[in-house]
């Protein structure tokens, strides 16, 4: 493992000189639990937001609460947040508008009121620790070097409309299906080494993710390039560190 991702570990998992402080760390698995609960609803879970693996989401149903809240308490969060560029955001606005006007459906008003709220919070918890602690974000949400100052200056009114953005929120490790069974079979355990080892594998994991920009389609808003994953050598383990 590179110098780089052992400082990164350093800093998530509360060596001396860490970013994430034991009070970062409880909003983390707050954020975790909320997230795990849209992700396990099937009114929300069926959203791209909230969208886990199918072979994850019907082990950590079928998990204990118990089991449940030890996944929630990874040391970064189980999904990433990106903010729009103006122009996606302005094409989406648009698009939205003609959506809602054709299908004003119940399910779809219970999306988008679940994927605001959820977004409210955690951009409150992301722009905190942004202003309070630069650089922790990127460790914590996976945000890219210039989302911290957009952040900031997001207006009141700016706010509450990005937090509805479908863009917003996505789980993380998309391309790592195993992982999340690995995170999941972990937290079912009763050994606290495994589960810290399945963490550290999702902080080493994040190291080969290659973000590019997000795109959205207007009136069906999706990501169509996001964080990729190089794939292990042949015979290798699927954590690549």
């Amino acid at each position: 493992m590179s110098d780089s991702s052992l400082s990164g570990l350093g800093a998530v998992f509360g060596h001396r000189g860490n970013l994430l402080n034991a009070a970062v760390r409880r909003d983390i698995a707050e954020l975790n639990r909320m997230f795990l609960e849209r992700a396990l609803d099937p009114a929300t879970g069926a959203d791209t937001s909230f969208r886990l693996p199918a072979a994850a989401v019907s082990r950590l149903a079928a998990a204990s609460l118990e089991a449940r809240e030890r996944a929630a308490q990874s040391p970064v969060t189980l999904f990433e947040l990106s903010l729009p560029r103006p122009d996606e955001f302005f094409d989406w606005r648009a698009g939205a508008a003609v959506a809602d006007e054709d299908s004003p459906g119940s399910e779809r008003r219970s999306c988008a009121e679940a994927r605001q709220s959820f977004g409210l919070v955690a951009l409150g918890v992301a722009r905190r620790l942004a202003e309070g602690m630069p650089l922790s974000p990127r460790i914590a949400f996976g945000f890219g070097a210039s989302v911290e100052s957009r952040l900031s200056g997001l207006s009141p009114c700016e706010w509450f409309r990005v937090a509805s953005w479908p863009g917003l929120i996505r789980p993380r490790w998309p391309s790592h299906s195993r992982y999340w069974n690995l995170l999941a079979g972990a937290a079912e355990g009763d050994k606290d080494t495994e589960l810290s080892w399945a963490y550290s594998a999702g902080v080493c994991l994040l190291e080969y993710c290659e973000r590019e920009p997000a795109t959205v389609v207007p009136g069906n808003p999706r990501r169509q390039t996001r964080p990729t994953h190089r794939r292990p050598p042949a015979g290798g383990s699927d954590v690549p560190c």
